[in-house]
């Protein structure tokens, strides 16, 4: 029994003795395996930093440029902004130059008509005998227009009395024409009581006028105006002044009843 342990044993000890040999074969294997791959990860690695390290020294490079394309920029806009002042200021100088330019030619003009024997040199107090002569010339045509509107104020008192006096003339002439009234009853009405005498606004007579109607020695009887027109007169009959036995007809004369008085 204890030489079938011992062979046991000694199998187990020889199957162990193989695993173990042929494990650490394959660990020898990987440990190479492990070993060659961080030689390349290394690599690997050292050429990332390296290309990091490149990448940081352009993207620094970009940057710079960039920065000095930024300053530029801002050179050119300054340029540009110079450049546009100064195409203003030679746009104003050259509207100066124009608008003097058109200044001497209407002054040049100016001179031109001048009159015969004036000089620029000479301008100015020539130019001031022509004011004072202006302002003498001025001041006696003031004095002449006082003059005148003094004459004309006389003329119209003149006119104005002179106007009165036609006017008391012609109302005078109308008191005379009316008072010398001699007037005819040119139509009767007898169913509305009215006559129409061919005297009116151009005999003197208005509304106020008192009239008789006469025929030869004899008073017929008395009218009450009722409107007066340019050449005739409306006028209604009194029927209590009409004589006994008479009435109005055409042809009876027509006179003023203060006049009759």
């Amino acid at each position: 029994m204890t030489k079938v342990f011992f062979i046991l044993s000694a199998v187990i000890m020889l199957v162990s003795a193989f695993f173990a040999f042929q494990n650490g074969r394959e660990y020898a294997a990987v440990r190479n395996s492990v070993t060659m791959i961080n030689l390349e990860v290394q690599k690997a690695l050292t050429e990332a930093n390296s290309n990091v390290a490149k990448v940081s020294q352009a993207n620094g490079e970009i940057a710079k440029v960039q920065g000095d394309l930024d300053v530029e920029n801002e050179k050119v806009k300054s340029q540009k902004l110079k450049l546009a002042q100064v195409e203003n200021d030679l746009r104003r100088d050259q509207d100066a130059f124009d608008s003097s330019n058109k200044k001497l030619a209407e002054l040049k003009m100016r001179l031109d008509k001048l009159p015969q024997g004036m000089k620029p040199e000479t301008m100015v107090e020539e130019i001031n005998s022509m004011k004072k002569a202006t302002a003498e010339t001025e001041a006696a045509t003031e004095i002449k227009r006082k003059e005148a509107d003094g004459e004309q104020e006389k003329i119209a008192t003149a006119r104005r009395a002179y106007e009165e006096v036609m006017k008391k003339i012609d109302d005078r002439k109308k008191s005379f024409d009316r008072n010398s009234l001699v007037a005819r009853v040119v139509a009767v009405n007898n169913a509305w009581g009215f006559v129409v005498v061919d005297a009116g606004q151009n005999r003197g007579i208005t509304e106020a006028t008192k009239f008789l109607v006469t025929r030869g020695n004899q008073t017929v009887g008395k009218l009450s105006i009722v409107s007066v027109q340019k050449d005739r007169t409306v006028a209604n009959i009194l029927p209590e002044t009409i004589a006994d036995g008479l009435s109005i007809a055409p042809g009876d004369r027509v006179i003023l009843e203060n006049l009759f008085q």
